[in-house]
């Protein structure tokens, strides 16, 4: 009987993100694995919600990122995020407020998903010039749909 080898695929992901009024969002992920490195463009949408600092945005670009990730075939992840009471969240750190739930959930299970999944505080070098691409293309859609 020949035993087959579970090949794990494992990419470290900086991650940053913007989203504009509506709700309408763009990851990007700076991906590097053992054989190279990528940057990927993923949108994401969620519902806009008032008082919560964008938190909604946060979780759902997780849960797009880790999406995409998992539909390229990767196992174990290490994401790492400027946000870090988002980082708080999704280690279950905190409480997470009760308008959150639902998004916060998708993202949990988005990373359920993987053999291993670390959720980071990113260094501002890792992650200022993704969220800074990622704010210009919402900024050139939204002037465009003007």
């Amino acid at each position: 009987m020949q035993q087959t080898a579970t090949r794990h695929r494992s990419a470290d992901v900086a991650l940053g993100y913007a989203a504009d009024r509506s709700g309408t969002g763009i990851a990007y992920a700076a991906i590097a694995t053992g054989t190279g490195r990528a940057t990927v463009k993923v949108p994401f949408s969620a519902v806009p919600l008032a008082a919560l600092e964008g938190r909604e945005f946060g979780y759902a670009a997780v849960a797009a990122v880790g999406g995409y990730l998992r539909g390229r075939g990767f196992t174990r992840i290490r994401m790492r995020l400027a946000d870090g009471s988002l980082v708080d969240d999704l280690n279950a750190r905190g409480c997470v407020p009760p308008a959150l739930a639902l998004a916060y959930v998708k993202a949990r299970c988005t990373l359920h998903g993987f053999a291993v999944a670390r959720v980071e505080r990113g260094e501002p070098i890792e992650t200022n010039d993704l969220e800074t691409r990622a704010r210009a293309d919402i900024s050139l859609q939204t002037t465009a749909a003007a």
